[in-house]
This record gives C-alpha cells, structure tokens and sequence, in this order.
C-alpha cells in the first residue's frame, strides 16, 4: 500500500518533460491543472485526518498533467465513487489503497478528454 517518493517524482517529471517536448503551447494550462488537482487531494487529506496518504497527493499532482482543469470534477467523481462503490461491498471500513482509483479515473478522464 506503499508507493516510493522517487517513483512519484521520476513520473511528474518525466510528464512535465513529455509536455515540454510534446505539447509547449498548452503547458501552462496542464501546470495550473496539476496545482489544481494536488490542492484538491491535499485539502481532502486534511478534511479527512490524513486518511489519505502522501503519495495520494503526489499522485493529484500527476493526474492533474494530464486533464484540462474542466474533467477534474470528472476525474474526482469518478474515483470517488469507484472507491465508494467496491470498497463498501468488499472491505467495509478497513483501509484501502487510493491510487488504483484515482489510476482508473484518469484514464477514462483522459480518454473522454481526448475524445472529445
């Protein structure tokens, strides 16, 4: 249930290198996303009593490369109830890892984005 700091390091860089390469006239708009995303999972961590871990908020910070700041609410609501739904069901309150919801959301965030 443990991701390395490194890890999540070596992947936001290597995101803000790809945009630099990649995608330079829009870079701007995916860091204001990013400061967005990892704002939002920070405050969640503190609402929460840090239920949330750090490499969750690492982790905000690397999904929000990734979306245009108007799927964020997609990608929030979609790991939300994600995590809700067979979390519920299958554990009840024991605690989980976040990461592979919040790995799922953006993944369909990013396709929808793409798409349309």
């Amino acid at each position: 249930m443990e991701v390395g700091i490194y890890i999540q390091w070596t992947s936001v860089y290597a995101a803000l290198l790809c945009h630099i390469v990649f995608a330079r006239e829009n870079i701007w708009l995916y860091i204001i996303s990013s400061m967005i995303m990892g704002a939002i999972c920070f405050f969640i961590r503190k609402i929460t009593k840090n239920k949330l871990g750090p490499a969750d908020v690492w982790y905000g910070f690397f999904q929000g490369l990734f979306l245009f700041p108007k799927f964020i609410p997609l990608c929030l609501l979609i790991q939300a109830l994600a995590a809700l739904i067979i979390e519920n069901k299958k554990f009840g309150k024991k605690s989980f890892p976040f990461i592979p919801y919040m790995s799922a959301s953006l993944i369909i965030s990013f396709l929808l984005q793409t798409l349309i």
